[in-house]
């Protein structure tokens, strides 16, 4: 009876290892924190020069640079060029106002590490708190309904990459910038 029962958990302790990865990938244990911080990683690519400049115009670079977590919807170059399209001026306002500036950077940002998973539900609507104290809410299909836009042409967004891990929470990449 000893036999079979160390029998039996040496083949479960394989079959775990063994499944350990695929258990992972689908929806396991959150994937490991990057080696770089959101900062680094948006100042070091080049689909996010804007956000970078505007990050270190308001002084969060030094706070996206540290050890507190935060999940960062980033909007992407292209997407505040659209912005200024449908808005002209509005890039030379945001510089000139770096308090304003500061508010439209907290309101693609939340407290906490938040991968996908926990801001798209598959089945529902969730809104989500932005650390500007206003609210997006992101549909099943990875949407973002930007609720408390001014309407400065400030579009839904969509999240077009998402889980980029960082030392410091995690990116998801959008291609609208969102203005409370």
């Amino acid at each position: 009876m000893k036999v079979r029962h160390t029998l039996f958990m040496a083949l479960f302790v394989a079959l775990v290892f063994a499944l350990s990865p695929t258990l992972a990938q689908a929806g396991g244990p959150e994937k490991a924190p990057g080696d770089q911080t959101i900062y680094e990683i948006a100042s070091g690519n080049s689909n996010f020069d804007t956000l970078a400049f505007a990050l270190e115009a308001t002084g969060l670079d030094v706070v996206l640079d540290g050890e507190d977590q935060f999940t960062v919807f980033a909007p992407t170059d292209a997407a505040f060029a659209a912005l200024e399209a449908a808005n002209p001026g509005i890039t030379a306002q945001l510089v000139s106002n770096p308090d304003l500036l500061r508010s439209v950077l907290l309101y693609h940002a939340t407290d906490g590490r938040r991968y996908s998973n926990s801001v798209v539900n598959p089945n529902n609507a969730k809104q989500v708190t932005m650390l500007s104290g206003g609210t997006i809410t992101v549909t099943p299909g990875a949407m973002i309904i930007d609720a408390d836009s001014l309407g400065l042409g400030s579009p839904n967004a969509s999240i077009i990459s998402a889980n980029i891990s960082a030392s410091n929470g995690v990116i998801h990449v959008i291609d609208q910038v969102l203005i409370p």
